[in-house]
């Protein structure tokens, strides 16, 4: 049977910061907008939270750290430097803060929290480290390649890609991918169509208990439950894949996992 992911596990795995890290510094920036923002996040190793804010400005506050392994006399001078000229530029509505350079991207960790005004859009990266995401118009672009990733509340469509770590979503009106090589997807009111894919881990979405659905699940180790009324089109012995209408059809569903259950709510 598939397993549901708390949020309290998903905002566990996205708030641990690095292991055995000293911090080096921080730096705060206030940047005024006028209207709809486009936000570019980056980060080699380190946490990106995003929230809303003041409607006229984008508010970044940056914790700099250093593994034990790491530390050096040289990481703290480069630490310092970035805090002096932290890699933040701005044109117009867009502001992009940029991954670091070679020696600082091996050594260097810097995790932000950012709010922005609520017409934002976003685009987040980091090579190694959670996300959190809420309360933004969207569309959201959300990657790690080690990290959980939390996205709630966005008006717009959202793309969520961990290569290993749990993907947590919450009211989401428009439409979702959700990609995970190792870890689960957990749903909970998401309106548009939803494309969920896992390389090893289960998935469980509990749909709006009004609204109609087209849904195609399929696992290679594991099982397919459906709560809501289905119309069935086909189904596998064994209860590995399921294809059918809920409520008369609608949005698609199609949800895919290599070992692990999936349950529609």
């Amino acid at each position: 049977m598939a397993t549901a992911f708390p949020s309290i596990l998903c905002a566990s795995i996205l708030l641990a910061g690095p292991a055995l890290a000293r911090d080096l510094g921080s730096f705060d920036r206030t940047i005024t907008v006028t209207g709809p923002v486009d936000l570019d996040v980056g980060t080699n190793s380190g946490r990106i939270e995003v929230r809303t804010g003041d409607s006229n400005a984008v508010r970044i506050h940056a914790v700099i750290s250093v593994s034990n392994y790491n530390d050096s006399s040289e990481t703290d001078r480069r630490a310092q430097e970035i805090q002096s000229n932290p890699p933040i530029s701005q044109s117009g509505n867009s502001i992009r803060i940029d991954r670091l350079d070679d020696f600082a991207a091996r050594h260097l960790a810097i995790s932000y929290e950012v709010t922005a005004p609520a017409r934002t859009r976003l685009h987040s990266r980091t090579g190694s480290g959670g996300q959190s995401v809420e309360d933004i118009q969207g569309p959201v672009t959300a990657t790690t390649g080690s990290g959980g990733i939390r996205i709630h509340n966005v008006a717009e469509e959202v793309s969520a890609r961990t290569g290993s770590g749990e993907i947590d979503l919450e009211s989401i009106r428009g439409r979702v991918e959700a990609t995970t090589g190792s870890g689960g997807i957990r749903g909970m009111n998401l309106s548009g169509p939803v494309t969920g894919r896992a390389g090893s881990g289960g998935i469980t979405l509990r749909l709006p208990s009004t609204s109609g659905f087209e849904l195609r699940a399929q696992t290679g180790s594991g099982r397919v439950y459906v709560d809501p009324p289905i119309t069935m089109q086909s189904a596998s012995f064994g209860g590995h894949q399921v294809r059918g209408q809920i409520r008369g059809g609608g949005p698609l569903i199609d949800l895919s996992t290599g070992s692990g259950g999936i349950r529609i709510e």
